[in-house]
C-alpha cells in the first residue's frame, strides 16, 4: 500500500468514528475527528459538509450565533489577527487551518468563508474552493465576488449551466455589470458549441490510455467525469472495480465503482456496489444515500418513459407510478432524517413531503426543526402557516403566514404574492373580507395576472 493510500485509509476511519459521533449527537468529538480526517484529505468535500452540520448543530443547541457577532470577534481577535497575517504571507495552508479553528464558533460567517474559498483556490483545489464559494453565498448571498468566482471556477471545470447560473445571480443584482453580460454571452455560445459535439465521436487513443497517464489517485476522478461512449463507461468501471477488488474492506471504493455505474446508466450494476459499500460497512451513511438516490432515479426514468411512450394513455399507469415514488420518498426520507439529525435542509425537504402527502402533525415537527438553519426560517415558516390551515387552525396560520411575509427581502416576488394569497384565504375563511381584500389588493397592484387574484377581488367587493 502506497503512502498516499494509507493516507486515505486513516482518514477514512477518521471519517467513519465522526460519522457515528455526529448520528449520536456527540458534536465535540464528531468536529474533532471530522477536522482530524480533513487535515489528511483536505478535499473531502462530503465530509467538510458533515463537519459544517455538526458546527452549526451544536451551536444551536447551545442557543448561540452560528454567523458570530460582535462579542465572537471580539474573544477571537488573535485567532482572527493570525488568519489576517498569514494570508498577507501567502502561507495559505496554515490559514485553512487557522479559518477551520474560527469556523468552530461562527460555521455561517460569510467573511470567513469567503476567506477559506480563496485559501483553497491559492491552493490549487478547485473542488473545495467551489464548495466553500457556495457556503459563502448561502451565508451573504450578495457577496458578489463569490458568484463570480464561483462562476469561473464551473466554467473552468466545463460546468456551463452552473457558471451562467452564477452570473445570472450578478446580473440580477447589477443590470449593468459588464463583466457579468459577456460572461453569459461566452458561456451561452460554448454551451451551444458543446452540445454540438456531443452529437461527434472525437477524441484520439481508448479511455483506458488515458487513465493510465493520470496518478493513481486520480483515475477514479477522471473515470467520473471523462466518459464519453460506451467502451469509456465499461473502461471506467473496470478500474474502479480493481481498485475496490484491491482493497476489499474500503466502502469508499465500492461507492465510487457505484458513481460510474449510475454515470453509465448500469442501474443493476450500481446497486450491487452501493449494497456491497453497505455490507463492507454497514454504518456507510453515503451509500445509503446513494442508493435511495438510485432508487428514486429508476421511479423517474420510469414516469419519463411512459410519458415519451405515450402521456394520455399511460396515464393509469403514469398516475400510479407517481404514487409508488412519492411513498418511496416519504420512506427514504424518513431514514434519511433520522440517520444525518443536523441536515436541516433534509428536514425541510421530508417536510414538504409530508405536507403534499397531508400528515399535518408531522410535517410542523420536520419544519419546526428545519427553521433553526436560518437558510429555511421563511420557507419553513410558510409551510407551517400551511398546515395549520388544513388544520383549520385559521389563527396559527394567519400568524405563520405573517412572519413569512415579514421575513422576505423581495416584497414582489412570486413567494411573496403566495403568501399574501394565503393569508387572503385564510382572513376570507374566517369572513374578515376586509383584511382579505387587503392583501389581494396588494397582489394586484404588482401583478393582476396572479393566479385567480382578481377573480377573488370581485367576488368578495360583490359581497360587502
Amino acid at each position: 500500500m502506497s503512502r498516499r493510500e494509507e493516507d486515505m485509509a486513516a482518514a477514512d476511519n477518521f471519517f467513519t468514528k465522526a460519522d457515528q459521533a455526529l448520528k449520536k449527537k456527540n458534536f465535540d468529538y464528531a468536529i474533532e475527528l471530522y477536522q482530524q480526517g480533513l487535515q489528511i484529505d483536505a478535499d473531502r468535500m462530503e465530509e467538510r459538509k458533515r463537519l459544517r452540520q455538526a458546527q452549526i448543530a451544536r451551536i444551536m443547541t447551545n442557543g448561540g450565533s452560528t454567523t458570530g457577532g460582535g462579542l465572537v470577534k471580539m474573544k477571537n481577535a488573535l485567532l482572527l489577527g493570525s488568519i489576517k497575517k498569514l494570508g498577507l504571507q501567502k502561507k495559505y495552508e496554515e490559514q485553512i487551518i487557522e479559518i477551520e479553528k474560527f469556523l468552530c464558533v461562527a460555521p455561517q460567517s460569510a467573511g470567513e468563508l469567503f476567506q477559506l474559498a480563496e485559501a483553497f483556490l491559492a491552493t490549487e483545489r478547485t473542488a473545495s474552493a467551489k464548495q466553500a464559494y457556495h457556503e459563502a453565498t448561502e451565508a451573504d448571498p450578495n457577496n458578489m465576488d463569490a458568484w463570480k468566482n464561483l462562476g469561473r471556477l464551473h466554467e473552468k471545470d466545463k460546468e456551463l449551466d452552473e457558471a451562467i447560473a452564477c452570473w445570472e445571480r450578478v446580473r440580477v443584482a447589477s443590470p449593468s455589470d459588464g463583466e457579468a453580460g459577456k460572461a453569459i454571452r461566452n458561456l451561452s455560445a460554448a454551451q451551444m458549441m458543446a452540445k454540438t459535439e456531443e452529437r461527434k465521436k472525437e477524441g484520439d487513443g481508448s479511455f483506458r490510455d488515458l487513465l493510465k497517464d493520470s496518478d493513481e489517485s486520480k483515475k477514479l476522478e477522471q473515470a467520473a467525469t471523462i466518459i464519453r461512449s460506451a467502451d469509456d463507461a465499461k473502461s471506467a468501471a473496470e478500474v474502479a472495480r480493481e481498485k475496490a477488488e484491491a482493497d476489499p474492506e474500503n466502502s469508499r471504493l465500492w461507492r465510487d465503482l457505484g458513481d460510474i455505474q449510475l454515470k453509465a446508466r448500469d442501474f443493476d450494476g450500481a446497486r450491487a456496489s452501493y449494497e456491497k459499500a453497505l455490507e463492507v460497512n454497514p454504518q456507510d451513511m453515503y451509500a445509503s444515500d446513494k442508493l435511495g438516490n438510485l432508487n428514486e432515479q429508476i421511479y423517474v426514468d420510469k414516469i419519463e418513459t411512459l410519458r415519451m411512450e405515450d402521456a394520455e394513455g399511460n396515464a393509469a399507469t403514469i398516475e400510479q407510478a407517481e404514487k409508488e415514488l412519492h411513498a418511496f420518498r416519504v420512506e427514504d426520507y424518513a431514514r434519511r432524517v433520522k440517520e444525518h439529525p443536523t441536515d436541516f435542509a433534509l428536514k425541510f425537504q421530508y417536510g414538504e413531503l409530508l405536507l403534499t402527502d397531508g400528515q399535518w402533525d408531522e410535517a410542523i415537527a420536520q419544519f419546526q426543526n428545519a427553521r433553526k438553519d436560518p437558510k429555511f426560517v421563511t420557507g419553513s415558516t410558510y409551510n407551517i402557516g400551511k398546515a395549520f390551515f388544513n388544520k383549520s387552525l385559521h389563527d396559527l396560520a394567519i400568524k405563520e403566514y405573517g412572519s413569512a411575509l415579514e421575513g422576505l427581502s423581495e416584497p414582489d416576488s412570486d413567494l411573496a404574492k403566495s403568501v399574501r394569497y394565503d393569508l387572503a384565504i385564510a382572513h376570507q375563511t374566517k369572513g374578515e373580507s376586509d383584511k382579505a381584500l387587503e392583501y389581494l389588493e396588494e397582489i394586484m397592484s404588482v401583478d393582476i395576472s396572479f393566479r385567480d387574484v382578481s377573480q377573488k377581488v370581485t367576488e368578495i367587493r360583490s359581497a360587502m
